[in-house]
């Protein structure tokens, strides 16, 4: 008796788990839908300046992913090493530069459709694979999100596109430039590229 109930609850527990992990795929699933159905909307927009097709697309970046997570991520060892002035003075930086980095290059997103056509488990996240058919093509983009749910909401942590990771990438870019010039010239360096992402169209 006491092993068929065990059976029963590992049978209960198992439909719940299967279940739950199957309502998280398809939250997953709308909400990367969601983010690039936005994109595409804006950067199809008529009649609207370049500039504020740049700036439309900027939030809806900033809003969908966890940049604080992102920017401790990209810096690796080096961020323990901060002081928490400079902890702050990155982060704040980080966020201007992928945003005003990234943002310019999702608007020539100007496609035909976007869809997620699975959602992966991994450990820690969920990986969204996505394909993006631009207007003037009939060979797909695949791009992949990273996301995971912090607080209560759906966040996207790195962007693969054709296999490349936004964030391994950087980190090996800003590591490299830390050890080359030390953290103090690699921020004056830093603000001066977003200073510069933010005057272009």
């Amino acid at each position: 008796m006491k092993k068929l109930l065990t059976v029963f609850l590992l049978a209960i527990f198992s439909a719940s788990a299967f279940a739950q992990e199957a309502a998280n795929k398809n939250q997953i699933k709308d909400f990367i839908n969601e983010v690039g159905g936005k994109i595409i909307s804006v950067a199809g927009e008529k009649g609207i300046s370049e500039e504020k097709k740049k700036n439309k697309i900027i939030a809806i970046i900033d809003e969908s992913i966890d940049s604080d997570w992102i920017s401790r991520f990209v810096l690796g060892k080096n961020y323990k090493n901060l002081n928490e002035e400079n902890k702050t003075k990155f982060m704040a930086l980080y966020r201007d530069f992928m945003i005003n980095t990234y943002g310019p290059k999702f608007k020539n997103y100007n496609g035909r459709k976007f869809e997620v056509t699975e959602v992966v488990e991994q450990s820690g996240f969920f990986v969204a694979k996505a394909e993006f058919l631009p207007r003037d093509s009939k060979v797909p983009i695949n791009v992949d999100f990273r996301v995971k749910q912090r607080g209560g909401k759906l966040v996207i942590l790195d962007f693969i596109a054709e296999g490349v990771s936004l964030i391994e990438t950087q980190r090996s870019e800003f590591n490299s430039a830390i050890a080359q010039k030390g953290i103090d010239q690699f921020l004056i360096d830093l603000d001066e590229r977003v200073k510069k992402l933010k005057t272009q169209k």
